[in-house]
């Protein structure tokens, strides 16, 4: 299995890649409740500090047109989005009181890098 690659500019996120790269929101779902609270404050403080310039990379790019490096870039910013509320509300992986996720099945999954349809 090869490490995923990234955009030459966000290269420093590359140790992060096996854990975040993932192939729909199921999948980072679950990795947000199997993963350790330190690594996901880890991996959002890190993610955090390039939101801006990864967001403006991507602007310029166009759904269902890309490469492997820029798809993969996307994945880590919907793993940020994924970990974003256990980071900034409960401080741990979980929903605090909250509803069992798999309560809530996903009804229609939409490929993360597909194109939209307008």
């Amino acid at each position: 299995m090869t490490t995923p690659t990234l955009p030459e500019p966000f290269a420093e996120l590359a140790p992060f890649c096996a854990t975040w790269v993932l192939p729909d929101s199921n999948a980072r779902h679950a990795r947000r409740l199997a993963t350790a609270y330190p690594e996901i404050k880890a991996f959002y403080d890190a993610m955090l500090a390039v939101a801006p310039a990864a967001l403006a990379y991507l602007s310029e790019r166009q759904l269902g047109q890309l490469d492997e490096a820029d798809a993969n870039l996307l994945k880590l910013m919907l793993a940020l989005a994924e970990v974003g509320p256990a980071v900034e509300w409960y401080q741990q992986p979980a929903v605090i009181d909250g509803w069992p996720a798999e309560r809530f099945p996903l009804v229609e999954a939409i490929p993360d890098t597909a194109a939209q349809e307008v």
